[in-house]
């Protein structure tokens, strides 16, 4: 079983691999980072903005449409999650 900081590990590491295939298309100038995490009994969720919109407030460097990042507590795998319901969707699933 994880520790929270063991799955927000996971879950920066996750943010890291998806920063590097997006940087391509645009510059979001430091990576991603978490800005909020929500327990649930399965794991954690976390959520993410671009480190250029927290650091200038630049609308155009701002996340949008960015499912949160699931972590199974039990095992550290990152479960799928989407925007087009509530998280509590993709966590009954």
């Amino acid at each position: 079983m994880l520790t929270e900081p063991e799955a927000r590990g996971i879950a920066e590491e996750e943010l890291a691999r998806i920063y590097e295939e997006v940087r391509g298309y645009s510059d979001y100038g430091g990576g991603f980072v978490i800005v909020d995490a929500q327990e649930y009994p399965i794991g954690w969720a976390y959520h993410y903005q671009s480190a250029q919109h927290l650091r200038t407030g630049d609308i155009s460097a701002m996340l949008a449409g960015n499912a949160p990042i699931l972590i199974d507590r039990q095992d550290g795998t990152i479960l799928l999650t989407g925007t087009a319901h509530p998280l509590e969707h993709y966590i009954h699933q």
